[in-house]
């Protein structure tokens, strides 16, 4: 991991933001006030402070600003951007650098008081040349600041920059170079830098043109989303810049996704994985209005890595990929028809056996039909994660915010229980129909998918296979006649002093180290026969006496569930569960 820099001042610290920080970065940097007077976009979601500080943990080119008092609690930003240029005296290494404070704490001299400090750690650290403040005209604290820190005025230019607003703006410039860092107040007029011109050659059917102009050679693309492009007469691949981030104008509702998305970053960030410099691959599963393609695009925010999003496939662009020198997410969405006719081209660049830098792939699918050689290929697709029904918390929030007469929620949330499947786009449909009518429709005119029957479950998530036998053997010594082992789970756990506040699902979580979870999931029959599709596979052996069963597929290892009670009718979202 990138060490992380504390540079303190009398009353300051500045520091590298770790990923506990996203709270105060989102709401500094959500702030319409801050961001119009700075010149950024406000931050739509807390997931895009969480990339940003990310991208900072490992390029150190942002810091926080924290009260001495309070070093936990945000209080500021202020960023740095290094550019190298070509000049007549060789390369030059100037850092435009940008701040801003919250509200609270303005007007005590600490934005001067941090420049001040990051002055010094520039020139004397980061070797720089030069310095340089922008400026909008309107910002007189900004300016306040430059002027006060040593920084002289070095020209206005006129429309070039754009607000999130669309707003074209003047931007003033402010700049110190080292020498007059080392000898202030020497005065005199500063030397004009030149720009050395680089010349540009291209490659037409073996005969080699220069192109006059002044060249820009990038290390990466820097961050933000990029599709590939092909010039249509070369048909040269490139990267097109089509945003910052994924925005999302509509509100989100949970995803039940939390604990995989955690896990891939943990993954791709930690050390031992990256010492493999192997690709990373994971598939988001489920059908249309799921979630899956949001959860892709909240996770590539949250990576804060370059995304290349993949649409088509093109000539060349297995090669393309692989030579990308830079580490990135590689986004497909419905790679199973991307990719329908060049499967063997998907196979290839997840494998990355000619890759220049590690890459994370993440494809989204309707159907796990995309190719039988990535699953069970944990080489080359480490997780899936399967998204069906709404979670309990999204189809609430979601009638809440739309039902016009919320005297129908339960009725709207008896139809859903009977759904095959809830999504969204049905479950807004379903309350349109409401908001239209007055009524909750009856199930069997609208165009929905009815479930015939459904089955309440108890899962064993992440049990190895060798502790089975032992788990049910340890449930069958403890329960009672005629309860089942949904009842026992639910039931506190006998303490030596007591009463305790454990059930005995914790107990056994904690013994056998898995998490124990209840579902209900829809049927083809009322009871459990061997091949029978259910979750993510089929039933592999039939029920024993206390409900226990196993549900195998192609790519994992059998998975330990049991039988719910069913003597009672069950609800996904109007029981105890929710």
């Amino acid at each position: 991991m990138t060490p992380s820099i504390q540079l303190t001042t009398a009353r300051l610290l500045l520091r590298t933001p770790g990923t506990g920080d996203a709270g105060d970065v989102f709401a500094l940097m959500s702030d319409e006030e801050i961001a119009r007077n700075v010149g950024f976009r406000p931050m739509a979601s807390k997931s895009e402070a969480e990339g940003k500080i990310r991208r900072a943990m490992t390029d150190r080119l942002m810091f926080v600003i924290a009260e001495s008092a309070r070093p936990g609690s945000v209080v500021g930003v202020f960023e740095v951007a290094p550019h190298v240029a070509g000049t007549t005296d060789g390369e030059k290494t100037n850092y435009e650098i940008c701040y801003f404070l919250s509200k609270e704490v303005r007007g005590k001299g600490y934005m001067t008081e941090a420049t001040e400090r990051m002055k010094a750690y520039l020139f004397s650290e980061r070797a720089a040349d030069s310095l340089t403040i922008a400026v909008l005209p309107r910002n007189d604290a900004s300016r306040r600041v430059a002027l006060k820190c040593g920084f002289t005025y070095a020209g206005l230019d006129r429309q070039c920059g754009l607000t999130f607003r669309d707003e074209w703006v003047d931007l003033e410039f402010y700049t110190l170079d080292r020498d007059e860092y080392l000898n202030p107040g020497r005065g005199g007029a500063k030397e004009r830098v030149h720009v050395a011109e680089k010349q540009k050659w291209i490659n037409e059917g073996g005969v080699l043109y220069p192109i006059p102009g002044y060249a820009t050679l990038l290390p990466g693309p820097g961050r933000g989303i990029f599709r590939i492009n092909e010039e249509p007469r070369t048909k040269r691949l490139g990267l097109e810049k089509i945003d910052e981030t994924f925005v999302f104008p509509f509100k989100l509702y949970d995803l039940d996704c939390e604990d995989v998305m955690n896990r891939i970053i943990r993954t791709w960030t930690s050390d031992v994985f990256a010492a493999s410099n192997k690709n990373l691959g994971v598939i988001f599963n489920g059908l249309k209005g799921t979630g899956k393609t949001i959860a892709a695009k909240l996770l590539c925010n949250r990576l804060g890595l370059p995304v290349v999003v993949v649409s088509k496939p093109l000539d060349g662009m297995l090669e393309f990929v692989q030579s990308l020198c830079f580490e990135c997410v590689v986004l497909i969405d419905e790679a199973e028809k991307t990719f329908s006719d060049e499967r063997e081209v998907l196979l290839k660049m997840i494998d990355g056996v000619y890759n220049a830098s590690r890459k994370l792939y993440v494809l989204t699918t309707n159907r796990l039909t995309v190719d039988e050689n990535l699953l069970g290929r944990p080489g080359r697709i480490r997780y899936i994660k399967e998204f069906s029904n709404l979670s309990p918390k999204a189809v609430s929030d979601v009638i809440d915010d739309n039902l016009h007469d919320l005297s129908l929620k339960d009725d709207v949330l008896r139809l859903v229980d009977t759904l095959e499947i809830s999504t969204i786009d049905i479950l807004k449909s379903v309350i349109e129909e409401c908001n239209i009518t007055g009524e909750v429709p009856a199930g069997a005119l609208m165009n929905i998918p009815k479930a015939k029957y459904r089955i309440r479950l108890v899962t064993f998530d992440g049990l190895e296979l060798p502790l089975h036998r032992a788990l049910r053997e340890f449930v069958a010594a403890r329960l009672s006649p005629y309860e089942t082992v949904e009842q026992w789970l639910l039931k506190s756990a006998p303490a030596a002093g007591g009463e305790s506040d454990e059930r005995n699902k914790e107990a056994v979580e904690k013994k056998f180290d898995c998490k124990i979870g209840f579902q209900v999931q829809p049927s083809v029959s009322p009871v459990l026969y061997v091949g029978q599709p259910l979750r993510y596979g089929n039933v592999g052996t039939e029920p024993d006496k206390l409900g226990f069963f196993t549900i195998e597929s192609d790519w994992d290892e059998p998975e330990l569930y049991c039988l719910g009670n069913r003597s009672e009718q069950p609800s996904l979202y109007r029981g105890s569960l929710c």
